[in-house]
């Protein structure tokens, strides 16, 4: 059966009337990320993101809902506190965006519509450009501080985590924030409109040593018998059953890409965060700590990391100072 945004989009609206508009503490739903836009192809295996503005104290911070085998609801749930001061939205990279053109699906007053007038009011002023930008920036140098400080306290994890907000860092200056699981494949486009074809290089050389989609494709097994494991009770909700398949969709596509060593990003961060999870056996954890030794991801090849991180981040702090200058800010 072919599905298309049409049949997401009704089956997302059944769930929506049914969970969302009876709740008294919801006040607003939204459809957001790659499946919001009229034109939007929808992926083999996909998730289609929400945003639920709640009247209180939200039950969960994020939930994840089969909808198939291959279809699934990534519901994200916020106070309507944080939406309060919607100036403040502007400076704030993920709400700021995700309220700039959401699809509407529920609300209750005119929550939406006096939220979104304001903050697309000077959304784009230097000021407010520079803050979405060190939203980012400033987490990955603080990051990278403390890893050079105590490397014992350094993980895969952190690191990666770092070289996300790094990137975003700069393609916020063009853009909304990179989707977690298409961070290496659409960087090097963001990163060419702004001129900053160095930058690419620098920002895969945090993430990680040498590697191609030859070895990416040999861990693939591996990978996911790790998130399996995971999975069986999973402490963060991006290793939930339902997304086995997203990330997996995202991986072959990746690699059959032009530039495959992008898979490594959906597959380092999800083992990261499964290696996390207390979830691994004997043979898992042999299987991750040789992955990361290969990837020079281990304890020996950090300086090498942090050495390309902070390369990354002095050319972006440069970028965001020469912007503030040269625009009074």
């Amino acid at each position: 059966m072919r599905v298309t945004r049409e049949t997401l989009l009704k089956l997302t609206k059944d769930t929506v009337q049914k969970c969302f508009v009876p709740d008294m503490n919801v006040t607003a739903v939204f459809l957001v990320g790659s499946l919001r836009p009229e034109e939007a192809a929808v992926e083999s295996t996909a998730d289609v993101d929400l945003l639920v503005i709640c009247n209180g104290e939200p039950p969960v911070e994020r939930e994840i809902v089969k909808l198939s085998n291959d279809f699934h609801l990534d519901i994200a749930y916020q106070a309507a506190s944080l939406y309060a001061q919607p100036r403040e939205l502007r400076g704030d990279p993920w709400r700021g965006w995700a309220l700039w053109d959401p699809c509407l699906l529920h609300q209750k007053g005119r929550f939406f519509e006096y939220t979104q007038s304001i903050v697309r009011s000077q959304f784009e002023d230097i000021a407010n450009l520079i803050k979405r930008a060190r939203f980012f920036s400033v987490p990955a140098r603080e990051a990278w501080y403390a890893m050079q400080l105590d490397p014992e306290s350094a993980n895969p994890r952190k690191l990666l985590e770092a070289v996300y907000n790094a990137a975003n860092g700069l393609v916020i200056l063009n853009g909304p924030p990179i989707p977690e699981r298409k961070l290496l494949a659409d960087f090097p486009a963001r990163a060419q409109s702004l001129d900053q074809d160095e930058m690419i290089q620098t920002l895969f050389a945090s993430a990680a040593g040498a590697v191609n989609g030859e070895l990416i494709s040999q861990w693939r097994l591996a990978w996911e018998i790790a998130f399996k494991a995971a999975a069986q009770s999973p402490l963060d909700a991006r290793l939930h059953a339902a997304r086995l398949g997203y990330y997996q969709a995202a991986i072959t596509s990746q690699l059959e890409s032009d530039l495959p060593t992008a898979a490594l990003w959906p597959l380092l961060t999800t083992w990261a965060l499964a290696a996390e999870n207390g979830s691994f056996d004997a043979d898992q954890t042999k299987a991750w700590a040789g992955v990361c030794a290969e990837m020079g991801l281990g304890a020996d090849a950090l300086p090498e990391r942090l050495q390309a991180l902070d390369a990354f981040l002095d050319r972006l702090e440069e970028i965001l100072e020469q912007i503030a200058v040269e625009n009074g800010v």
